[in-house]
């Protein structure tokens, strides 16, 4: 019998050298095995959606400095669109932190 296992291709996405694949359930959607991982899944790729957002934000907020031409309302505006992209992202960081703690540890 043919190993069936070698005509499955990879589901992935690989961009810059980064390697971005598909979710591996162990058991399943309906073990608490398989749930963990679609929830440690989801919340990865909600984190690094983030993080692009963030940076994003950064490269905003530093063409919004560049162009202000020493008007401080301009330079004000920058400096909010920095503050709030490094606080946003202090959040997001801080959540997956806090979420992984409590599946690690109250539910496992």
């Amino acid at each position: 019998m043919e190993d069936k296992k070698k005509n499955i291709i990879p589901l992935g996405v690989t961009i810059g050298g980064y390697t971005f694949e598909a979710p591996v359930i162990k058991g399943g959607f309906t073990t608490f095995d398989g749930f963990m991982d679609i929830v440690i899944f989801g919340l990865n790729s909600l984190v690094g959606l983030s993080a692009l957002v963030a940076v994003g934000m950064v490269v905003y907020a530093g063409f919004l400095f560049i162009t202000a031409s020493g008007d401080p309302d301009k330079i004000q505006k920058g400096s909010g669109a920095l503050t709030a992209a490094v606080v946003g992202f202090a959040i997001v960081f801080l959540a997956r932190t806090i979420v992984l703690f409590l599946l690690d540890n109250i539910l496992s």
